[in-house]
Parts: C-alpha cells; sequence; structure tokens
C-alpha cells in the first residue's frame, strides 16, 4: 500500500503473528530489557545494545509503561544493496519501543532510524487474545525520504523486515516457552 505523505511516498508493513501464550506471559516478557535484546539478536552474536529501558506504574491497577531503545547493527550482506550504496559503515538501526502493559492487552508504539540515512519508520504494536493465547500485530509505515529511489529502498526494507520476522518468532517463542521473567 503506497501512501503520498508531505511529498514523500511511504510504504506500509502490517504483520502479525500468533503465539500459544497468553497476554499476561508476553507482558511480563515486554517488561524485561532482556527479552528485547534477545528477540532482535539476528545473527546470534549478541551485538544488540540495550541503550536505554524504562518502566514506570500506569494509570490503573495491573498497568506499566516500558520504554526501551535499542541499536541494532544489521550484519553484512543483509543490507539491501540500494541502501549500502547510502552508507559510509556499517548499517545500524535504532529502534524505540514505548509499551502499555496489562494482563489484558499490550499496546505499543515503534520509532525506527537509520542514522546517516533518511530512512525511518513508525508505527503501533499490540498483543492481544486469541483463544488460549496471543496475537502480535505490528503496523509500520517505513520512509525512505529520496527522491526517485525513496520507493525502491523503501520495497527492499520492507523485503528485509520480512525476512528478519521469522527469526524474530522463533526467538520470542522459545523465551515465552521458557517462561522467563525478572
Amino acid at each position: 500500500m503506497w501512501r503520498l505523505r508531505s511529498g514523500h511516498v511511504s510504504t506500509r508493513l502490517a504483520l502479525s503473528r500468533e503465539y500459544p501464550h497468553g497476554v499476561p506471559a508476553f507482558a511480563a516478557a515486554l517488561a524485561d530489557p532482556e527479552f528485547h535484546r534477545v528477540k532482535l539478536d539476528v545473527d546470534g552474536t549478541g551485538r544488540i545494545e540495550v541503550v536505554a529501558f524504562e518502566e514506570r506504574e500506569g494509570t490503573g491497577e495491573d498497568d506499566r509503561r516500558v520504554r526501551v531503545v535499542l541499536r541494532q547493527p544489521v550484519p553484512p550482506g543483509q543490507v539491501p544493496a540500494v541502501v549500502e550504496r547510502l552508507l559510509s559503515g556499517v548499517l545500524v538501526i535504532e529502534r524505540t519501543e514505548e509499551w502499555r502493559l496489562t494482563p489484558q492487552r499490550c499496546d505499543g508504539r515503534a520509532r525506527v532510524a537509520v542514522p546517516g540515512t533518511p530512512i525511518n519508520a513508525g508505527g503501533t504494536m499490540a498483543v492481544a487474545p486469541t483463544g488460549d493465547g496471543s496475537r502480535l500485530a505490528v503496523d509500520l509505515e517505513i520512509t525512505a525520504a529520496i527522491p526517485l529511489l525513496g520507493g525502491g529502498i523503501e520495497r527492499a526494507v520492507v523485503t528485509g523486515i520480512r525476512g528478519l520476522t521469522g527469526g524474530e518468532h522463533d526467538r520470542i517463542s522459545r523465551w515465552l516457552a521458557a517462561g522467563r521473567a525478572r
């Protein structure tokens, strides 16, 4: 889906995955900074850095707020060639997630920046109950503010994200199955 916004074209990416674990298990995982680092560790090198982690009580009972900022270097070979040409070094993604966690539902916002490039993304995330489990849904708008090349770069980024989600799903599933919590 293409949308025109402020003179720039952006590309929407909507993904969802189901898990056999309930929302309370997901809320506990999202409140753990190590979970965020592990879920993004694409190549298993442990190079994901939790730059900031804040947790505070929300406005209601059983309502917590979490904010996590992560820095993620993208391994060579996983960067689309059209993006590699824009870089002077290693591609680093800075990702900020802000979550409202309750045992019934988790709602979040994500912002992603690629320092040194005009590429960014933002959108929403939600974990909602489905039967005995839960569904994680992510809805992002990816923007590459580069005349003529922006659309191709956005499509390459979307393809890259789709390729990474399978591994991220597996790491989330393993974490939830292990029942880890702080």
